[in-house]
């Protein structure tokens, strides 16, 4: 597919900041004493966390009830997806109307807490200087892990979603190790003209997806990968070892 955007400079409100997909695998090196003071640090906050509880829960967090969502989002342009949206506008709306407003920064990244087991809606507007180029996107997730990361293509104006009646994730599931790679492919009935670019979130601290759907396992874990276009979702259960 070619894009309207091809080689040019990065339009105004854009940056060519790494995404995170693009960003696993750096290392920052420090020096012998920066790591001492990581490790006490880390010492000091499992021993307090061992003194007010029996568990992992601890004293403040009664057992049974998870602590929140750490929601972690990337918007990008949808037709040239190695374009980031900065200055987005986000709006998430909470089944219970509580609504949390974000902006997306210079790589097209927000982060946001949300209470667990939630379903949400998202809504991203392009700031004034995009307003022109791009229309705002409407979709929906759950929070039903202790991090989800949700991939959003901002579609431009006069863009229309196809219509589909089957959606589907291939494969279904997968075990990979860290470090490894697996690309979904997202097969839809009928089949669309140009390729889908879905609303993808990865539930659980597992990995990264980008917007071609390959998933890169970053951490060992259980959780779920998901595409949705319009209202229809596909979901893939992916299991991460050492």
């Amino acid at each position: 597919m070619t894009s309207a955007v091809g080689n040019r400079q990065p339009l105004e409100g854009h940056s060519r900041l790494c995404p995170p997909w693009q960003q696993f695998g750096r290392s920052v090196v420090k020096g012998t004493r920066a790591r001492h003071a990581v490790f006490l640090l880390a010492l000091t906050a499992l021993l307090l966390l061992c003194a007010c509880g029996d568990g992992l829960t601890g004293g403040s967090i009664p057992p049974g009830n998870p602590g929140p969502t750490r929601l972690i989002g990337t918007v990008v342009d949808e037709e040239d997806p190695s374009l980031p949206v900065a200055d987005a506008e986000v709006e998430i709306l909470l089944e219970d109307g509580t609504l949390i407003v974000a902006k997306t920064d210079a790589s097209g990244t927000f982060v946001v807490e949300l209470p667990r087991n939630k379903r949400c809606t998202v809504r991203v507007r392009p700031s004034g200087a995009l307003m022109a180029l791009y229309q705002e996107r409407l979709d929906s997730f759950v929070t039903d892990a202790e991090e989800v990361r949700l991939l959003i293509p901002l579609p431009r104006k006069g863009f229309a979603m196809p219509t589909i009646t089957q959606l589907q994730l291939r494969p279904t599931e997968v075990t990979l190790k860290v470090g490894e790679r697996v690309q979904f492919e997202l097969q839809a009935q009928p089949q669309p003209q140009r390729p889908l670019r879905p609303f993808w979130s990865v539930h659980g601290r597992i990995g990264v997806i980008t917007p071609n759907g390959l998933f890169i396992a970053t951490r060992p874990g259980r959780g779920f990968v998901r595409a949705r276009v319009g209202n229809l979702v596909a979901e893939a259960r992916v299991t991460v070892v050492e």
